[in-house]
């Protein structure tokens, strides 16, 4: 099946960035990163406690920035040249 060029222009140029896009996305990457850090309790080592916690705790991060429209994604889907 090919892509005719409409279609591929339709796709290329949707808007993914609108306000309901980032509060979904983001508040996956909130609530994944609030589960790993809860659920990182549960190991008996230092280590893998620390571990899981920064794992989660970089995923709250980028779900904050990405409802907050910060970088690494702002402008990310711009097609303006």
């Amino acid at each position: 099946m090919q892509e005719t060029p409409t279609v591929k222009s339709i796709i290329n140029n949707r808007d993914r960035d609108c306000l309901g896009c980032r509060i979904f996305s983001g508040c996956g990457l909130i609530g994944s990163g609030l589960y790993i850090a809860y659920h990182s309790k549960k190991f008996p080592k230092l280590i893998g406690k620390t571990t899981m916690y920064t794992i989660g705790a970089a995923l709250m991060l980028l779900g904050t920035a990405r409802v907050l429209d910060l970088p690494p994604f702002r402008k990310q889907f711009n097609h303006e040249s």
